[in-house]
């Protein structure tokens, strides 16, 4: 082989390298939860806990669906039985839920609630963002959507830099939601 295509050849050597060792694409993959009677789309294996947390208004049984993203962030479903809740207007359960992430402390500033319908119900969904700092340069996304499907709040999050990545599986994930059939209304 002539010495100017072996230099060619070994010029190649880095750069394939490189290639080589990139992550492939996240293979998505359906998570169903019978507890909260729903199906989610997370791009691996999450992780699932079981725990007693308050709630509005009593401690419950909080079922907690996370994919950690690492420093891309997380994607989390969480849901929890409704206790009933006779003359409370469905939207003030749902923004209740759904802004308490947006809450004191939180460097992500909610833009205000939008209305939407999941899976035949009425659900919001809040936006927020977070400026730019020391761990997020380009600063935080996230979106919460909360939805009362089969006596359950259904609480969906993504979060992660603010960037087209984030988004693009952020919005994925929350649009993957769907009830089982034994939940569907």
């Amino acid at each position: 082989m002539p010495a100017r295509f072996l230099h060619a050849s070994l010029a190649l050597v880095p750069l394939l390298a490189s290639l080589a060792c990139e992550e492939p694409a996240p293979a998505w993959q359906p998570f169903e939860s019978r507890a909260a009677g729903i199906a989610v789309e997370f791009p691996g294996a999450p992780t699932v806990t079981v725990e007693q947390q308050l709630t509005l208004p009593t401690v419950t049984e909080v079922e907690r669906v996370v994919f950690d993203r690492k420093s891309r962030g997380m994607l989390q479903v969480s849901s929890y039985a409704l206790l009933p809740t006779d003359g409370i207007p469905v939207e003030s359960l749902l923004s209740v839920d759904c802004l308490v992430a947006f809450g004191e402390g939180s460097k992500f500033v909610a833009e205000a609630p939008r209305k939407l319908v999941i899976a035949g119900q009425e659900a919001i969904a809040v936006t927020g963002i977070a400026p730019p700092g020391p761990t997020l340069p380009n600063g935080g996304w996230e979106e919460d959507r909360c939805v009362i499907l089969g006596g359950r709040m259904i609480h969906l999050i993504a979060i992660g830099p603010n960037d087209a990545e984030t988004r693009r599986d952020g919005t994925r994930f929350l649009d993957s939601l769907r009830p089982l059939a034994s939940t569907a209304p």
